[in-house]
């Protein structure tokens, strides 16, 4: 098993050189690097991965679907707001990166089955910046519900992009 390092702790060494006699203090950044672990085994599918994520949930209004994004799987995240705005907040990340690199997701479902997502991608700086725009549709398949589109990257590339879960029922 793997396990991630969600923070790269950092050391400040003060070290003594001496130069013609006299002492220069030089001050050194050390990086510790940990090496990166995953919560997950390397036998579980995406599916195992997905269902995890969701029992590790605290909000009911958030569903966790497994997916792609361009040929990597990846794990989503989604809290659907609901009416009136129909509006939706999450996040995903690779799994195989771990979790320390997520990208935030925002958006709207402006009518039934079509979604409207931007994603954003976190800065050196500690902010973020708009990295692509997603359209998605939805279609039902078995048990599943399936979202799938295209990622619209400023940079110009552009993405398949889909996530699904199983369908669950609704308990009034």
């Amino acid at each position: 098993m793997k396990v991630a390092a969600p923070l790269l702790p950092t050391v400040l060494a003060r070290v003594r050189c001496c130069r013609r006699g006299s002492a220069v203090k030089v001050f050194l950044l050390i990086l510790v690097s940990l090496p990166l672990v995953s919560v997950y085994s390397s036998a579980e599918t995406l599916d195992d991965r997905v269902a995890y994520e969701q029992r590790n949930v605290d909000n009911e209004a958030v569903a966790a679907y497994g997916g792609k994004v361009g040929k990597l799987d990846a794990i989503f995240l989604i809290e659907w707001d609901g009416e009136p705005n129909n509006t939706l907040n999450g996040f995903y990340f690779y799994p195989s990166s771990g979790r320390e690199l997520q990208y935030r997701l925002t958006g709207t479902n402006p009518k039934p089955g079509v979604l409207v997502l931007q994603e954003f991608t976190p800065t050196a700086n500690g902010g973020e910046v708009l990295s692509a725009t997603c359209r998605l549709t939805k279609r039902v398949s078995g048990d599943r519900i399936i979202w799938e589109g295209t990622m619209n990257n400023t940079d110009g590339h552009v993405l398949p992009i889909s996530f699904s879960r199983k369908n669950q029922p609704t308990h009034f």
